[in-house]
């Protein structure tokens, strides 16, 4: 039995050796691997603040709420934003901060 148990011991050992070297890679490495999405709780975090922020967006009026998707999210200036309006642009201005004060204190 024993003998039997050796070569099958030396002929699992030459297979392996024949199969070549392993190659491994230090531990450092693995970063690198890390999957790029993101983690499930963050997926939750962003759907969760997303969805406090359309409520409070909500909450403006229908003007400051326009203003602030047209200057936030498409990215225009007072001056454009005034001349749409027809409205001087320090009136725009106090508008947009009023309604990001509201909205500041809605999202505490």
């Amino acid at each position: 039995m024993t003998w039997l148990i050796t070569l099958a011991r030396n002929r699992a050992v030459d297979r392996l050796r024949a199969a070549g070297k392993v190659m491994t890679a230090p531990l450092d490495y693995a970063d690198g691997l890390a999957d790029p999405t993101p983690l499930a709780s963050d997926t939750a975090e962003i759907a969760d603040t997303e969805r406090r922020l359309l409520d409070c967006m909500a909450t403006l009026e229908g003007r400051d709420a326009d203003c602030i998707k047209t200057a936030f999210f498409q990215g225009s200036t007072y001056s454009e934003l005034a001349a749409r309006s027809s409205t001087p642009v320090g009136t725009m201005k106090s508008r947009i901060r009023r309604a990001l004060l509201k909205l500041r204190e809605c999202l505490q």
